[in-house]
């Protein structure tokens, strides 16, 4: 049954699996397929596993066409979308699944996410065998619900991906942005980028330094009053800065070559750059898309609604700094709630 969970000892045969399936790929698609990596826990020696072989393919940019798709099929697997990942295209091969083939940007969350997961557990067999035992445990419970089954280990897994980043010496750069407003509201397509704010974490979840920036408009480039009154930011402040390009050059300039991860409160910050990235016909870089939720998060770790921010510093017992709707005070607040709840991900058994 494809619903089926079975747990298997580790299969010294899997590398040799992937590389055949890999190499299958390379003739079906040619110069189509760029990277790909050996993922998941078949790609992990000595771990325990669900017989099934997940290969990732990086490329440099998300979109698949019809020579990917014919190639695919042509090889055995069914397009699936996104499968309920954003960012990835999802593929699979046999019923039940034999193989998986996740689709995805290089350098993005997903590929980075996958790489750093797969070689922390390589290098650390407590967490290993832990991993193990709590997917056979959850095996035994949910053996027919796939779905509730991944849901039960999401708590584990996200404590020992947090860990996994410690280890990669991977910070967060915590950031904030303010965007053109009206009074009574406007579709999100209509704002844009107006102030860029950002707190670098390092490691150890330490604060380093900041990044601040305001950002002209493009479109509609003259400020409501209620956006002056909202945010303090004055006209004169948006007509001497530089367009979104130049800002968001600037701002992953400084970012730098680290494998940082992007930390917001909620998905709006980052939906707002792909946006006026697609206004201004740029590419959001790839490593801009790596991206920690800290709205998602909390709700999470305190089993509660979402809330906003402000609601959840109080809850913290964290008393907020700085002015309200100013994108670096709003990054420096979010940078201490964000040390918080990280700290206490990576303590989760």
């Amino acid at each position: 049954m494809e619903d089926h969970i079975e747990v298997d000892e580790y299969d010294p045969s899997w590398p040799e699996g992937f590389a055949r399936e890999r190499e299958l790929l390379r003739r079906v698609l040619g110069d189509l397929l760029e990277d790909c990596e050996h993922i998941g826990s078949t790609a992990v020696p000595g771990l325990a596993a669900k017989p099934t072989l997940d290969l990732m393919v990086g490329t440099k940019t998300l979109a698949v066409g019809e020579a990917v798709l014919r190639g695919m099929e042509k090889a055995g697997y069914a397009h699936l979308g996104e499968y309920g990942i954003p960012g990835r295209h999802f593929f699979r091969k046999g019923t039940p699944p034999t193989h998986h083939v996740h689709w995805v940007r290089k350098d993005a969350d997903f590929w980075t996410k996958m790489l750093v997961f797969r070689d922390y557990l390589r290098f650390a067999p407590d967490e290993q065998a832990a991993y193990a035992a709590m997917k056979r445990s959850l095996a035994g419970r949910f053996s027919h619900d796939r779905k509730a089954y991944t849901q039960a280990k999401t708590d584990f897994v996200l404590g020992l991906q947090e860990r996994a980043w410690a280890w990669a010496g991977a910070g967060l750069i915590v950031f904030d942005l303010e965007a053109t407003c009206w009074e009574g509201g406007q579709p999100p397509e209509r704002m844009e980028t107006l102030e860029i704010g950002a707190v670098r974490l390092d490691a150890a979840l330490t604060p380093h330094d900041a990044y601040a920036r305001f950002v002209r408009p493009k479109d509609e480039p003259r400020l409501s009053d209620f956006c002056t009154r909202l945010t303090s930011i004055r006209q004169e402040d948006a007509d001497a800065s530089h367009p979104f390009p130049e800002a968001l050059a600037s701002f992953d300039a400084w970012i730098g070559q680290s494998p940082a991860r992007l930390c917001s409160w909620s998905r709006y910050d980052l939906e707002q750059l792909r946006r006026d990235c697609a206004r201004h016909a740029v590419e959001l870089p790839a490593r801009l898309e790596r991206h920690l939720d800290l709205q998602e998060t909390h709700a999470r770790l305190r089993r509660s609604e979402i809330v906003s921010m402000t609601t959840a510093m109080v809850g913290e017992s964290l008393s907020w700094d700085g002015a309200h709707h100013r994108a670096l005070d709003d990054a420096r607040n979010g940078a201490r709630l964000a040390a918080k709840l990280v700290a206490e991900l990576r303590e989760r058994p």
